[in-house]
């Protein structure tokens, strides 16, 4: 038997609805890309913030050195990580929307499950 691994899990939505199980204390990270001067964003809602908290959330620029280059348009482009921590037993969800131009373009719900 493996021991635990002290790096965080990444978990994804598998089709409309998924399942997770974690431990509590276990983190967990969630992957997401951002594009804000084009429209591109994404959000979560956690049902119950007493059994998965969101911890931070990580970005990073995919071209930064375009950032700065004179008349360079579109080179906000971003993949972030939202971490979650599991805080007590129980269940609740985690939805995941993809947004462009502050619509709803898809939506994903996970079945956490914390033991």
């Amino acid at each position: 038997m493996k021991p635990p691994s002290d790096e965080p899990r990444k978990i994804e939505c598998s089709g409309d609805e998924s399942s997770v199980n974690l431990t509590v204390d276990e983190i967990v990270w969630y992957g997401f890309h951002r594009h804000g001067s084009v429209g591109e964003d994404a959000e979560f809602v956690i049902e119950d913030s007493s059994v998965l908290e969101h911890e931070r959330t990580e970005t990073e620029y995919l071209h930064p050195e375009n950032m700065k280059k004179p008349g360079w348009t579109g080179g906000d482009a971003e993949r972030g990580k939202w971490f979650f921590r599991a805080i007590k037993p129980g269940k609740t969800k985690l939805t995941v929307r993809i947004l462009f131009r502050f619509e709803v373009e898809s939506e994903c719900t996970m079945n956490i499950v914390v033991e």
